[in-house]
């Protein structure tokens, strides 16, 4: 079974405030998008990983981890190959790494017609990372709590971005990304409800609706962030927008033409790509066949 695993972009994201237990509670819009790595997964007679694109040690590779907790907790005793072609830049916030746990766990759980439901598969996925589960449905959803907390929206249909992934070196970034936060960084979450009554309405956003709390503190962490976003905003002659912790940045465009012709305006900077909005985590043919969730 092939499997694309789709990135996803923040349209909003809002940071509430820091928790007792040291985590910080958000408020996200976040949409599925077509830009995706490819994921194999074939019979085998034990677990084994590969990874094309990227050198992943083995103990943060989240496919090999998603693998193996299902494997554990339906006590199937089969294996399984998976291969895994990275296109989505990695440490990027475009949630690459996410996206592949999810669909692990979605394609083994068909391979091995280990018969987990959605809701059950969704668990499991949180407990590998807090923005895992929106991946399992994908679409759109507004994200609360950790991120763990998911409430889907109407996803928009066609919608097309140019995104810039800047190079970088920052390791740990998130960590670094939350330590630089100040009370003025945190928002109401206001912004993310209003923009996803705009997708509830089935309306299309606009440039107003969308924002990121990690704006300033990316900035600051990410070096020269800040003149290759300007530079960005000056050739594309439009605003753009933070995803997720960063550094990838987007922008609003008009249709598929105007997303290719900006990307390549903007491949001097960095990783450049047009991608349009979708409405499902992954793309399988034989997967969508298979269960019960409605795709279109």
């Amino acid at each position: 079974m092939l499997y694309r695993c789709y990135a996803k972009i923040n349209l909003t994201l809002e940071i509430l405030g820091r928790r007792d237990d040291g985590y910080h509670d958000l408020a996200s819009l976040v949409h599925t998008i077509s830009l995706a790595d490819k994921l194999r997964i074939e019979h085998a007679d034990d677990l084994l990983t590969r990874v094309e694109g990227l050198d992943i040690d083995p103990d943060t590779n989240l496919v090999a981890r998603a693998a193996a907790l299902l494997a554990s907790t339906t006590g199937e005793r089969r294996g399984a190959e998976l291969s895994l072609v990275k296109r989505i830049p990695a440490a990027a916030g475009l949630g690459g790494g996410s996206s592949d746990a999810a669909t692990t766990l979605v394609g083994l759980n068909a391979l091995w017609n280990s018969h987990v439901s959605v809701a059950d598969l969704t668990r499991l996925a949180a407990d590998l990372g807090s923005d895992i589960p929106f991946f399992v449905r994908g679409g759109a959803a507004v994200m609360r709590g950790r991120g763990e907390q998911l409430e889907a929206v109407p996803p928009l249909g066609g919608q097309w971005f140019v995104i810039l992934v800047p190079p970088h070196d920052v390791l740990d970034k998130t960590r670094w990304l939350y330590t630089a936060l100040e009370a003025s960084d945190f928002s109401s979450g206001e912004t993310t409800e209003a923009a996803a009554d705009v997708l509830r309405r089935r309306q299309a956003l606009d440039v107003t609706h969308l924002v990121n709390g990690f704006e300033r503190a990316a900035r600051s962490v990410f070096p020269g962030l800040s003149a290759t976003w300007a530079e960005a905003q000056r050739l594309a002659a439009r605003p753009f927008f933070l995803s997720g912790a960063g550094p990838a940045v987007f922008a609003l465009a008009s249709d598929r033409a105007d997303a290719r012709r900006q990307a390549a305006r903007l491949a001097q900077l960095g990783s450049a790509h047009a991608a349009r909005t979708v409405k499902h985590a992954r793309a399988s043919l034989k997967f969508a066949a298979e269960t019960s969730i409605g795709y279109s």
